[in-house]
């Protein structure tokens, strides 16, 4: 029996991904790991996610705009 993680679950393009994502999935998006990930949520305060109970999801839209803001070239 083979385990698929949620990360595995890479999509092909941005139009693929549903309306939220998971800190794993955005991480990969990133190209970080989960753990930076949930640090910089913690620490950057203007970092789009959704919590809900004690998941954290993060809207694609806004991962997006949040993305093109902090381009620094």
């Amino acid at each position: 029996m083979s385990y698929k993680s949620e990360v595995d679950n890479i999509f092909n393009n941005f139009d693929e991904m549903p309306m939220f994502i998971s800190v794993p999935q955005a991480a990969e998006t990133l190209g970080i790991s989960s753990v930076s990930l949930y640090k910089l949520i913690q620490t950057d305060k203007t970092f789009p996610v959704v919590i809900i109970g004690r998941r954290k999801s993060i809207p694609k839209e806004q991962l997006k705009q949040w993305i093109q803001n902090n381009c620094t070239r």
